[in-house]
């Protein structure tokens, strides 16, 4: 393979080759063919494309009839992050309408706010009581933390993250700033999309995951949409993939 100029090579390292959106679905759904639910994150910079992803996954997901229901909690900003789904502006919004994607938005005119916990032992209800298998999407993991970001406000979604699985209960989230999450979210996630990520976080996540050289020589070179899909206690693929529009 020739060199490209613009980007010299560092010695020791190899060029990651781009992989399918197929096979990126493929890694973060694994979990579900041991039945058990998977755990998916993903970090970056803003504006590198985490919440872009997480549509694909959850859109994914319920095509291929892999999960019942989808409760997201999105509450960033004026405009849904995740436009697509029933909109709720309250808990008993999501006992009506037929759509499996629940999105949890709360009013921002009247200053109502849903807080993810509600959303989270809702999701907890359906997985035991009525059996269905259930994905938990929270937009940002920071509204389960405490400000610090080393502590659980929502003894809920880690049980998402840590017990639900056992039931086929799914858990995605996204967070800019890896060194602000309670350390277990690392062992608990089956899989990570790494976007571009700020020096001072790379530090973090290579002394803290022990990441692999070639892809800690990546991820500061990744473009707007690109990502790496890190797995606990395997080596990285090689691979570099980009959700399409």
């Amino acid at each position: 393979m020739a060199t490209d100029p613009a980007q010299p090579e560092k010695p020791g390292l190899v060029r990651p080759e781009k992989g399918s959106c197929a096979e990126a679905l493929g890694l973060i759904f694994a979990p579900l063919k041991q039945k058990d639910g998977f755990r998916h994150g993903a970090i970056g910079a803003p504006g590198t494309g985490k919440t872009h992803g997480l549509r694909k996954v959850v859109a994914a997901a319920l095509e291929q009839h892999l999960i019942d229901v989808v409760l997201t909690h999105d509450v960033k900003g004026a405009d849904p992050d995740f436009p697509d789904g029933h909109q709720c502006t309250s808990i008993e919004d999501a006992l009506h309408g037929e759509d499996p994607h629940k999105v949890f938005r709360g009013d921002f005119y009247t200053d109502r706010l849903i807080d993810v916990e509600e959303v989270a032992q809702l999701g907890k209800r359906l997985l035991q009581r009525e059996r269905l298998r259930v994905m938990l999407n929270v937009g940002e993991l920071k509204d389960a933390l405490s400000d610090g970001g080393r502590a659980w406000t929502s003894p809920t979604t880690l049980w998402f993250s840590a017990q639900a699985r056992a039931l086929q209960g799914c858990f995605c989230w996204t967070v800019q700033q890896p060194k602000r999450v309670p350390d277990e979210i690392w062992d608990q996630s089956t899989t990570i999309s790494m976007h571009r990520v700020l020096k001072r976080s790379l530090n973090y996540l290579r002394s803290t995951l022990e990441l692999d050289d070639e892809m800690v020589y990546v991820l500061p070179q990744l473009a707007r949409g690109e990502f790496v899909v890190y797995q606990p206690e395997l080596d990285w693929n090689g691979r570099v993939y980009m959700w399409p529009p």
